[in-house]
């Protein structure tokens, strides 16, 4: 009989994180240390060692691209797979690049999820859900001309905090930058977008699927 799998379960909504953890136990899977933001995945990633992180990319303070970066940083052999609402290209090659081992879409059944947890764990190999899969085969049979794509890791971060509404000094916060290097990510972003404005800004937001369903443009 197989060890049980352990899991560190990051998600910002308590029903959400509740869901999983009953969806999980039916399957001898354990989420024995939860988080509602980056910072605290960091710490109960620390303090547990589980064998597997589910990450929210859209979580409270630190985001979840950046948590998942943190994580690799100093446990290396973490095996992370990145939980979202965005089925777009950049938000799944950001979360490869930074360390992640599989992105599942939370609109996925929970057969896909199984599938990416045993895959990951077991084996090791990387795992992208069916759609994530399909759109990344179309970018590369049809090359995307995506500005977003151009934007470094800490821009894409600030950018992020930027349309969810964010003041410089939260963004600075959130990401443990100095005000001035925010401001000065915020005129990097604008100029490789070819925005002047955070209207035009947020429509590229939307336009790419990077804006929380919660979210609302007014």
């Amino acid at each position: 009989m197989a060890a049980e799998i352990t899991v560190l379960l990051v998600d910002d909504h308590i029903a959400v994180r509740e869901g999983y953890r009953l969806l999980l136990a039916q399957f001898d899977i354990t989420v024995i240390a939860e988080a509602d933001s980056g910072e605290k995945a960091f710490n109960e990633y620390q303090r547990h060692k589980p064998n597997i992180v589910l990450m929210d990319l859209s979580i409270n303070g630190m985001n979840g691209l950046d948590s998942i970066a943190r994580i690799i940083l100093h446990y290396p052999d973490a095996r992370i797979i990145a939980l979202s609402m965005h089925d777009n290209t950049n938000f799944v090659s950001r979360s490869i690049e930074n360390g992640a081992m599989g992105y599942v879409l939370k609109s996925n059944p929970s057969t896909v999820l199984l599938k990416a947890i045993h895959q990951v764990h077991y084996h090791a190999k990387k795992f992208l859900c069916p759609e994530v899969s399909t759109l990344i085969a179309m970018q590369h049979v049809r090359p995307s001309d995506d500005k977003i794509a151009s934007l470094t890791t800490r821009e894409y971060a600030v950018f992020l905090l930027l349309t969810e509404g964010k003041t410089r000094n939260e963004i600075a916060s959130s990401l443990s930058l100095s005000t001035g290097t925010v401001s000065n990510n915020k005129v990097r972003i604008m100029q490789k977008l070819a925005v002047n404005n955070m209207v035009d800004l947020l429509k590229i937001a939307l336009e790419h699927k990077t804006l929380k369903h919660n979210q609302i443009i007014q």
